[in-house]
């Protein structure tokens, strides 16, 4: 009785107050979307962020319940420390299952910020003990979801231009191979977290639609069926999926969070082997995918084929081709051009307080690759098979937790990280973190903590801490200092670099919450504008100062305005100016709500762009880029119906000032702005 009234008299209401409206992301999710949007250091890295905005949208749609959460679906939050993961746990055990989220703030490792921002995706509902589900509900008591979408530019672009056919054998790839439309369809069931099973089928704009050679219709489809907890099968999956083990040195597919706004959260939390939902088309593996688990030991296996995009000729490729589009008759003759054949395992075993695994992970091409070989990149892939091997722990003790992998590479290359966090007081909690890649470290599958988005050539040192100095005030920090000991892209020469962001949040209550976020970063690149025969680097600096404040006026009416300001500092001085406001409302009478923003920019250069998430649709996502000078506004219906039917409607406009076209190329515009339309059906049953 003690504990239920001290729950309710200290935390009623300061948790409820943060729920996230609608289905809009919370602002840590938000802001991680955007630091991901933004990291673009290495012109290869690819960051699969429908993965992570899917993932999200997943729990905000059916949350994660504490009180039959394991240890592995409160890792798959992707929020929590393994020291609150185990606090937790521990916790349930003592006191038995949580009450209400209220009681969260009461466990050691846990605030009330924490609580807010884990809010939107987690429940605590006292379910009565139940036999386990047979295979007959399974199959029958899940839940079914349908969803449709298309949208286009409805200003006429180059590509879509009418052209003759002399135009079109002069230049082939002169114009678009389909109609301006996107289009995407999903269907999905799931039985809680015990089975699902799901297809979808996407065509990008300007792609094929039963036409060409897409005559079958759309040009990607991806389907898998997934299995979970049957005896000591704790995972199968047949078809499409993705693998995520130890820190990422060696296997690592879909999103991985590295420098972002929780200056904790640097400890990859691996999911394993998963069913594969993203509308990526090429951060996926296909074939059988196996996890089995008895008692402290986990055993995995996997086996995937499947056709890849490549620049290819009959028995080469010289360069491999990630976008996904196939609206090109070059692009078009990249799908599916080489064969890849993978395999890998892993292995694991579970102390009480440590947790030791290993990965195995072998490839193969099935054309020679003979890519371009420049000086930056030379210690790069260049065999058509490999192999990496990985040796990952963690170890998570009442104030501190340990983690690290080690990892090697066919030709000897190696990589090592290693990390700690410290909980030296309910208020403040520290990070550290050492990696060192050596420049021939070779990892394709490989997504590890860094700067660039390569596993290799780089060795750095991050510190982070997280800080409660009051109830209402969280203070977030790191420093990051980093080292490429050889050339790498757009720096022709050994380089190093220093980065820290500082960002203050104060929530003084359920209704108004405000953030300033300081960031900066020192490199050094190549000076473009040198005449020298070996090209010089020149330091480079950007400063990045951001105020944003979100305020509810009324019952389903809330408000954010965001001010940010930039300055990239090279050769030359250049700044960036970005304002906007928003508006939500939810209407109390009606099915209806809806979201409505302006914004202006002014920035000098495309060095000055600065990213900002959008609200859009269910799984759908737009962190666009605000660059050059003009203004831009979107508005987004969402009708949801008794009948578990959902309607979303958006339409977005950029305005530019001083120029007559937009963008060059097949996408080129003439004229002042590009309007983009989308519209969206859901239906659950």
């Amino acid at each position: 009785m003690k504990r239920t009234v001290t729950i309710w008299l200290l935390f009623a209401g300061s948790i409820a107050g943060a729920q996230t409206p609608d289905d809009e992301l919370p602002d840590l999710i938000r802001q991680l979307v955007e630091t991901l949007a933004g990291s673009d250091e290495d012109a290869d890295a690819d960051v699969d962020l429908q993965a992570l905005y899917e993932t999200c949208e997943a729990l905000l749609e059916e949350p994660l319940n504490l009180n039959t959460a394991t240890e592995s679906d409160l890792q798959q939050l992707q929020l929590l420390t393994d020291f609150q993961i185990q606090s937790l746990l521990e916790y349930r055990t003592y006191y038995g299952k949580l009450y209400s989220v209220y009681e969260l703030p009461l466990i050691l490792g846990f605030n009330e910020e924490i609580a807010a921002q884990l809010a939107p995706f987690i429940t605590v509902v006292a379910e009565r003990d139940e036999r386990p589900p047979t295979f007959t509900d399974r199959l029958t008591r899940g839940r079914h979801q349908i969803l449709a979408r298309t949208g286009r530019v409805l200003e006429q672009q180059q590509g879509y231009r009418p052209i003759s056919a002399a135009e079109q054998e002069a230049a082939p790839n002169a114009r678009y191979l389909g109609a301006p439309w996107a289009l995407y369809t999903r269907y999905r069931y799931t039985f809680k977290n015990k089975m699902q099973w799901a297809f979808s089928a996407k065509n990008d704009a300007g792609e094929p639609f039963f036409a060409g050679a897409n005559r079958q219709g759309f040009d990607f489809y991806s389907a898998h069926v997934q299995i979970a907890d049957v005896g000591i099968v704790e995972r199968l999956i047949v078809g499409d999926y993705q693998m995520q083990f130890g820190q990422g040195l060696a296997a690592w597919g879909g999103y991985s969070l590295s420098k972002a706004a929780d200056a904790l959260n640097i400890k990859r939390h691996e999911r394993g082997l998963t069913g594969y939902t993203s509308s990526n088309e090429t951060m996926f593996r296909r074939g059988v995918a196996l996890t089995l688990q008895h008692r402290s030991w986990k055993a995995s296996a996997f086996v995937s084929y499947k056709n890849i995009d490549a620049s290819a000729d009959s028995s080469e490729f010289v360069a491999f081709q990630t976008t996904g589009q196939h609206n090109t008759l070059s692009r078009m003759a990249g799908k599916q051009a080489v064969s890849e054949t993978l395999a890998g395992t892993n292995i694991s075993y579970r102390f009480e307080h440590f947790h030791i695994g290993m990965t195995a992970l072998w490839y193969r091409y099935g054309k020679d690759y003979n890519r371009a070989v420049k000086p930056y990149n030379r210690f790069e892939l260049s065999e058509p098979q490999n192999a990496n091997i990985g040796i990952d722990f963690y170890g998570v003790w009442p104030r501190v937790s340990v983690f690290g992998e080690g990892a090697l590479s066919a030709n000897g290359g190696w990589a090592a990280l290693a990390g700690a966090l410290f909980n030296i007081d309910p208020a403040l909690c520290l990070s550290l973190l050492y990696r060192n890649y050596s420049r021939h470290y070779q990892a394709m599958y490989a997504q590890g903590f860094g700067e660039t988005g390569h596993v290799a050539n780089e060795n750095g040192f991050y510190a982070g801490l997280r800080w409660f100095p009051l109830p209402d005030i969280t203070v977030s920090a790191y420093a990051d200092a980093y080292r490429f000991p050889w050339m790498r892209y757009r720096a022709y020469a050994p380089s190093h670099g220093f980065e820290y962001r500082a960002q203050i949040d104060y929530r003084p209550g359920n209704t108004l919450g405000m953030y300033l976020l300081i960031k900066q970063e020192q490199k050094q690149e190549n000076n473009p504008d040198a005449a020298a025969a070996i090209t010089p680097l020149q330091p480079v600096d950007a400063l990045r100062i951001r105020y944003e404040i979100t305020y509810e006026l009324l019952a389903g009416l809330s408000m954010r305005n965001r001010l940010e300001w930039t300055r990239y500092r090279a050769a030359a001085r250049e700044t960036g100016l970005l304002l906007y406001h928003d508006i939500r409302y939810a209407f109390a009478k009606w099915p209806l709500s809806a979201s409505l923003r302006f914004a202006v920019f002014d920035t000098d250069s495309w060095n000055t762009r600065l990213y900002a998430y959008e609200h859009d649709m269910l799984y759908a996502f737009s962190v666009p880029a605000y660059y050059s000078r003009g203004a831009r506004w979107y508005l987004n219906l969402h009708i949801k119906t008794p009948a578990r039917i959902d309607l979303w409607f958006r339409i977005a406009q950029t305005r530019f000032i001083h120029t007559d076209s937009i963008s060059d190329g097949l996408t080129k515009i003439d004229g002042t702005h590009q309007t983009t339309a989308k519209i969206q059906l859901s239906v659950k049953f």
